[in-house]
């Protein structure tokens, strides 16, 4: 009796072990995913373009693709600005640092103090060269890719070195440009000044 107990409970239990088991197979499998990136395209979440500055803003689609391509533009153009104001505040730190490593003596203004004029002037020269229906979190939105090309960024150096009246030797200033047009500027000057102050 105890025999066919056991045998009985041994049974029922590889049933409902197989049972489990089997459930578990037919379980779709979930995988992790950031699904508020996913099907984004890498110009709008990584800006780039080649020895020159980009920017991208999105604006909700409104169904005017008018009025949405202007305020995208308006703001991947304030968007550029702002590049290049901390892109400029860097290119202050990196000369004065390197003007102090070296024990010279300069006189002259700020690259930020002229740059403000410069860059609304610069921008003027900006444009849009990508736009495109996106969905975000499941919500459609216009994006424009704004860039201000490589020969206006080489401009808008070459008119900050002038207009702040600095004597900047040929070495650093191939130096200073390298860095004011690298992507991420802001970052590795950042390290640059780091570097030169330790």
């Amino acid at each position: 009796m105890k025999a066919q107990k056991f045998i009985i409970v041994a049974a029922m239990t590889t049933i409902i072990a197989a049972c489990g088991s089997s459930a578990k197979k037919t379980e779709p499998e979930v995988k992790e995913t950031n699904s508020l990136t996913t099907g984004i395209p890498a110009w709008v979440l990584n800006p780039v373009v080649e020895d020159g500055i980009a920017a991208t803003d999105c604006v909700k689609f409104s169904g005017n693709l008018s009025i949405d391509q202007k305020m995208a533009t308006a703001n991947g153009r304030l968007s550029l600005a702002q590049q290049i104001e901390t892109r400029v505040e860097g290119l202050d730190k990196t000369y004065a640092n390197r003007t102090d490593s070296n024990e010279e003596l300069t006189t002259g203004a700020t690259f930020s103090s002229v740059s403000k004029q410069l860059t609304k002037q610069t921008l003027s020269g900006s444009r849009a060269i990508k736009s495109d229906i996106i969905d975000i979190a499941g919500k459609q939105h216009f994006c424009v890719l704004t860039t201000l090309s490589p020969s206006a960024t080489k401009e808008l150096f070459n008119a900050l070195v002038k207009g702040s009246k600095r004597s900047v030797n040929p070495q650093d200033e191939k130096f200073l440009y390298q860095e004011f047009k690298a992507h991420k500027a802001e970052q590795s000057l950042e390290k640059e000044i780091q570097r030169l102050t330790n």
